[in-house]
């Protein structure tokens, strides 16, 4: 009996221990059915250990399966010869927690030796008697660890099955909280197997980060190749896709250019992309970045590999990497795979199988001698400033017939199409059948006959219509779906002004530096068009008031005839015409004045300075380097620049300008917007009236005209809101001021070094952005006096 139970814990049934349930169910352990002369103590205390053996099987058969790459989801033949189906994908990750569990495996193969011994050498017996007892206490540690590996094992077969099986990232994952256990040899076994992947990982890693190539036959890494520009002979052999360089597509995502579906699809070859493509390249899968890799960390390695691998495959002379410093990078992570656990300092699950502080600090390293690298031989700083003018030009409105250009286009688009189409300001661009190639003119219309005409830096900016991310289908994928504040006040539509990024642009330049100066763009031009409108405004009001004095002299037939037919009550409705004519000419006075100071605090203020030291600033480091190098190769007195440093300095200036703007305090920027909503309806008011016949002319005789008198009212509501919403601003401001902090602004995307304190409000930094707001307030204080808490128009009688 004994020896049959060996033999059942080694994962053979026998005549005593069989596979219960019987057929044509499934088997879940090996158990004694038929066996009357056992007391049931005895056999329920057999049947617990037959089922130790029952787990050691399915592990073994677990281990094979993933030891075979050319068995895919199918029959399994394990050493009993009894076929199988274990629904278990090939992967490295899979394969490298299998081999950990064969070695764990072992010390439960060698207890079954050492009992066996025992048994036979009379050592364990009592009086000629083994007693139960005495092997259940030998095997007792596996009665704790082996149920759990049995159901870790269960949801990765049972996974495999879906879209969405535990590989890669996700299977680190999945170790990772399993190892979270109070059994301490639960947390023992689940944390070997979550090393035996991480290595792995860490393998991977090296390949990417020294020499830009991915290691990954089955599509397991978080690095994932875009688009391919590799020849045939750096196709991944042994992969599960067919042979070629294959590609995980971009398909349904809305993380970025830098981030990828984990549907994944199979696309293109390296003849489709002769030229570099930086951003299209090389992406992050996020559902496969391990929980214990910080997402910067990875976009840091992702950064790495990118350069490396594209200076390689640069058109049309590669630029290497010295060997020296592939070397020195291979020396910094070499430590990192073969160090062992028991001589780091562990804190947590995560600090057992990965010092993440010292690969952070390596990664770090590994990444500032790249930029640095890419600096001197890339040779990019003049590119860089003319981008970075390009920029101020057009994303800041910094050429100022551009932008009366731009929304002389944008209004003439918005009359000749949205009102031919009977559409209100809110309608959305998808449901009027609005494209993006239906804008594609604007920019070239707007720059006709200014210096932007020729100026082929425009060509790289085009208008994007902005569509919910839940709607996208097909091409679409790559349409902005995020919404600013100010995005709908350019046409009615949400609409946003973007860039496309260029090698090597693209090494300093992200898409969410983009996506800030878009909202930067919206914001300036809605100032802009309200100071446009506000000029018209006051054409119109001459215009009406030329109008008035017309018909009191009756200069027109059709003024003649009224005045023959009136009366006196037309001569007071004149007088009162006139009134309202002069409020209404003080009403916009004041919007003028508040909207100026606005447009001039932002662009002598803010993007003036703030833009012009950036770009003195990598003018004069590219300079001195250039300086130096003709002097001597081999010295430089200049601090070194780089793609980090340039990255970091117009990281923090775009920052601060958006501070500045008061575009990070969600509250400040919502109260410009009532303003500059309440100029556009007066605006709106005061053409209809313009371009009608009677203006706010009363009425013929004892008749009133209710809609002029509507709109009066109107006007006059809109007056009191929006002194009551400048005070408020005035108010807000103030306080900003007093405090020293917006308070409310969010914190950056992604870490850039040199900027806490700024971020924070409370460094010497953030008092230029207070001085700056102070600066605004000395403007709008200068006029406080008359208009900010004096008295507004009473209504007409009878209103």
């Amino acid at each position: 009996m004994l020896h049959e139970l060996l033999i059942t814990l080694s994962g053979y049934p026998g005549d005593i221990f069989k596979p219960f349930p019987f057929e044509p169910e499934t088997p879940t352990t090996f158990a004694i059915t038929d066996f009357p002369l056992l007391h049931p103590a005895e056999k329920e205390g057999l049947n617990r250990l037959a089922q130790l053996g029952f787990y050691f099987k399915e592990f073994n058969t677990f281990i094979t399966s993933c030891r075979s790459p050319s068995q895919q989801r199918g029959q399994i033949t394990p050493s009993d010869g009894e076929a199988t189906n274990v629904p278990t994908p090939p992967g490295l990750y899979l394969r490298a927690m299998a081999n950990a569990l064969d070695k764990k495996l072992q010390s439960y193969r060698q207890v079954i030796v050492q009992t066996e011994a025992a048994i036979l050498s009379g050592e364990d017996n009592l009086g000629g008697i083994v007693p139960l007892s005495t092997i259940s206490g030998r095997f007792a540690p596996y009665q704790l660890v082996f149920p759990a590996i049995a159901n870790l094992l269960s949801d990765i077969e049972s996974a495999a099955l879906t879209e969405a099986p535990y590989s890669g990232g996700r299977l680190i994952n999945l170790l990772q909280d399993r190892s979270a256990s109070g059994v301490p040899i639960q947390k023992e076994w689940m944390t070997e197997l979550l090393q035996g992947c991480c290595a792995v990982m860490l393998r991977q890693i090296t390949s990417w980060v020294i020499h830009g190539q991915i290691q990954d036959p089955f599509g397991e890494f978080f690095v994932v190749q875009l688009e391919s520009s590799h020849g045939a002979g750096e196709t991944n052999q042994g992969s599960r896709y067919s042979t070629g360089s294959f590609v995980r597509s971009r398909a349904a995502t809305s993380s970025g250019p830098d981030t990828v579906s984990p549907s994944t699809v199979l696309t293109g070859s390296a003849a489709s992309s002769p030229s570099i493509k930086w951003q299209t390249g090389y992406g992050l899968d996020e559902q496969m970045i391990p929980a214990m890799i910080p997402t910067a960390l990875a976009h840091a390695m992702l950064f790495i590999g990118k350069s490396i691998a594209t200076v390689r495959q640069a058109k049309p002379k590669p630029i290497p990497i010295p060997q020296s410093i592939t070397q020195r990078h291979l020396d910094l992570l070499l430590p990192l795979i073969s160090t062992s656990p028991e001589k780091m300092e562990i804190k947590s699950v995560s600090d057992e199988v990965l010092n993440l502080n010292l690969l952070t600090a390596v990664i770090h390293q590994i990444r500032k001698d790249i930029a640095n690298h890419l600096w001197v031989v890339v040779q990019v700083g003049e590119k860089v400033v003319k981008t970075l003018e390009s920029f101020k030009r057009y994303f800041l409105l910094c050429d100022g017939e551009f932008g009366l250009g731009l929304i002389t286009a944008l209004e003439e688009f918005k009359r000749n199409r949205l009102s031919r189409m009977g559409q209100f300001i809110t309608t959305t661009a998808t449901s009027i059948g609005i494209r993006d190639h239906d804008l594609g003119g604007m920019l070239k219309k707007a720059a006709q006959d200014t210096p932007a005409q020729d100026d082929t830096a425009l060509t790289s900016f085009e208008f994007r219509i902005v569509k919910p991310a839940q709607k996208l289908t097909g091409s679409e994928q790559d349409q902005p779906t995020t919404f600013g504040m100010f995005d709908d006040q350019l046409l009615g539509i949400p609409v946003r002004l973007t860039y496309t990024l260029s090698w090597p642009l693209d090494l300093f330049l992200t898409i969410e530096d983009l996506d800030q100066y878009s909202d930067v763009f919206a914001f300036l031009m809605t100032i802009r068009k309200s100071q446009v409108r506000l000029q018209q405004a006051w054409i119109e009001i001459k215009s009406l008031t030329q109008r008035l004095t017309n018909r009191r002299r009756g200069g027109d037939a059709r003024a003649y005839g009224r005045r023959i037919k009136g009366t006196e009550t037309d001569e007071r409705n004149a007088e009162q015409e006139a009134e309202m004519l002069k409020h209404i000419a003080a009403f916009r006075s004041n919007m003028v004045f508040v909207v100026d100071c606005l447009w001039t605090y932002i662009q002598m203020d803010v993007i003036g300075p703030t833009y012009e030291s950036l770009l003195e600033g990598i003018a004069t480091h590219e300079s001195d380097r250039k300086s130096s190098f003709s002097q001597s190769s081999t010295s430089a007195t200049a601090t070194p620049q780089s793609f980090d440093s340039i990255h970091s300095s117009h990281a923090e200036a775009l920052y601060e300008i958006r501070r500045a703007c008061l575009l990070t305090s969600a509250s400040l920027s919502s109260s410009v917007k009532d303003i500059l909503l309440r100029t556009e309806a007066f605006c709106g008011i005061i053409g209809r009236r313009a371009a009608g016949q009677d203006g706010f002319q009363a009425g013929l005789g004892e008749e009133l005209d209710d809609n002029m008198w509507q709109d009066w009212t109107d006007i006059i509501r809109l007056n009191q809101s929006f002194r009551e919403d400048t005070e408020k601003l005035f108010t807000d401001l103030s306080a900003v001021s007093k405090s020293g902090s917006l308070g409310d602004g969010p914190a950056l995307k992604r870490s850039v070094s040199g900027l806490g304190s700024s971020l924070l409000g409370n460094g010497p930094q953030s008092f230029d952005v207070i001085r700056q707001v102070d600066r605004l307030l000395l403007r709008l204080e200068y006029s406080k006096s008359k208009w900010f808490s004096g008295p507004s128009p009473l209504l007409p009688e009878g209103e």
